[in-house]
């Protein structure tokens, strides 16, 4: 987790309480701190219900009637929004409670937007400090490297032999393709799931271009843009967009997938100095 996630972020310093549950809690944003990026590991078996207590984070009666490593995984991401929201410097003196809302996605308050994801060890949340509206979304995703044999089992359900050519033509594995296209298209989701208001299946999403920086020297640090396009009509009718860019960014252990509005995608190339 010591490289940069996105090369237009900044790395922020971070006062936290001391928890044996987290670790590597991490903080970035731009310089003007539109977009800010909270990232940890979590460990379950360090996890404690009085965590909860300890971070201020509301335990919902959904969430303490659940098993460990669900608590654990909410616990970290909440309270990396927290982190996230309090940078932002418009909550005071606190930054309120996130709840669960439509198909299980984050109350934001009405003053930002933004977005929670984990997998079994990790935890980001990434906030706009703008409102939510057709210009200003943003959805995150982060995924363990599937094996040979789990692409496999879902691969039909994730993207079509177009789209996984596009990515092995780019020496990515197949494994690879299928983990990082799942990624993007889950970020894709969470990040127009205010404006659908309905799950959709991976179909309806199509990768049109992959594009990566030229400067990427090894796997773990490769990164650059996707470009999605919605393909299905009843998607596109409700969706802000029907293009979208989606960043990812790849370590040795697991990817990150982020996709934002054309209008913060704009902002965030310009000021990062990078065009595609």
């Amino acid at each position: 987790m010591s490289f940069l996630p996105l090369p237009f972020l900044s790395a922020r310093p971070v006062a936290i309480n001391s928890l044996s549950s987290l670790s590597k809690i991490q903080l970035f944003s731009d310089a003007l701190q539109q977009l800010i990026l909270a990232r940890a590991n979590f460990s379950i078996d360090s996890h404690q219900l009085s965590d909860f207590t300890d971070l201020m984070i509301d335990l919902p009666s959904s969430i303490g009637n659940s098993v460990s490593n669900r608590q654990a995984e909410y616990l970290a991401g909440r309270y990396l929004a927290y982190l996230a929201m309090q940078q932002s410097g418009l909550f005071l003196p606190a930054p309120p409670q996130i709840g669960i809302g439509l198909l299980r996605a984050p109350i934001w308050p009405k003053a930002i937007t933004g977005s929670i994801t984990h997998h079994q060890y990790s935890a980001s949340a990434v906030v706009l400090t703008q409102p939510l509206s057709a210009n200003s979304f943003v959805g995150i995703d982060t995924e363990l490297w599937l094996t040979a044999h789990q692409a496999r089992e879902i691969s039909e359900s994730i993207h079509s032999h177009y789209e996984l050519h596009l990515l092995t033509s780019a020496g990515f594995t197949s494994a690879q393709a299928t983990t990082l296209l799942f990624s993007a298209k889950e970020a894709l989701f969470k990040a127009i799931c205010p404006f659908v208001g309905e799950y959709f299946g991976f179909d309806s999403v199509e990768l049109r271009e992959c594009y990566e920086y030229p400067d990427n020297a090894a796997f773990a640090g490769r990164c650059g843009w996707l470009k999605l396009q919605i393909t299905t009509n009843w998607v596109a009718a409700r969706a802000p967009q029907k293009k979208y860019h989606c960043w990812f960014s790849c370590s040795d252990a697991d990817v990150l997938t982020l996709t934002f509005s054309e209008r913060v995608f704009n902002i965030l190339c310009q000021r990062g100095h990078r065009s595609i």
